[in-house]
């Protein structure tokens, strides 16, 4: 895993901002596309990480709001006190200084500029669990966003809210919470480190439910996600 010490501000200088990259397709309720398929299938590739005692917790993506950045920040601030976890956060957009402000009271933060396509499936699958989304609008209640099924693809566990297209899209091989509630977040996170037996089977589930659905898809997989 992410070997990582506690950090204010960018890490190295490899870090820098770069140019983002166009835009994911995200995944409706049905069959994905073409597009979806080909934007996933490379994040099978990527290696998941060993468990260890520390439990590394990523967030990427535009930083728009449906995705729901600043509830994010918010439960990493929340978790300011408990050693266990290490988080990631990858990216940039409009909400980005808003959910850094929000987790500044965390140390143990690592941010990333957004990094290269090709580089970005093996950097998420060196966490255990990755945060997907989380906004309140009718917008981001209507759809699965590309960026969690490529970190379930990649081997992390799956927080997101709980809406009816991502219910149908994972149901139990992931964690679903209230949308807009970062202390269900940070209890889910909590959950996940006091049962390590729970967030590996967790990661196993995400990464079968992603290989369904791209990889082997059958009509229950299409009707289901």
């Amino acid at each position: 895993m992410m070997k990582m010490s506690p950090v204010d501000g960018d890490a190295s200088p490899e870090a820098q901002p770069e140019a983002q990259p166009d835009p994911l397709p995200d995944a409706p309720n049905g069959a994905p596309d073409d597009a979806l398929m080909l934007a996933t299938a490379p994040w099978f590739a990527a290696r998941p990480a060993p468990d260890t005692e520390l439990v590394h917790v990523v967030f990427f993506g535009p930083f728009t709001p449906a995705q729901g950045a600043p509830i994010v920040g918010a439960a990493i601030a929340a978790l300011a006190g408990d050693p266990r976890f290490t988080f990631t956060v990858i990216g940039g957009g409009p909400e980005h200084a808003v959910a850094r402000a929000l987790a500044a009271p965390n140390a143990w933060v690592t941010w990333r500029a957004w990094v290269p396509a090709h580089d970005l499936p093996d950097l998420v699958a060196r966490h255990d669990v990755c945060l997907g989304i989380f906004g309140t609008s009718g917008e981001a209640l209507s759809f699965v966003p590309t960026e969690v099924y490529q970190a379930a693809a990649a081997g992390c566990a799956v927080i997101t809210s709980d809406t009816a297209p991502q219910r149908a899209a994972f149901a139990d091989a992931a964690v679903l919470v209230p949308a807009g509630d970062p202390e269900q977040i940070a209890i889910a996170l909590r959950k996940l480190a006091d049962d390590p037996d729970e967030l590996t089977r967790l990661r196993r589930a995400a990464r079968a439910r992603a290989r369904e659905r791209f990889v082997n898809p059958t009509p229950h997989s299409l009707v289901r996600g």
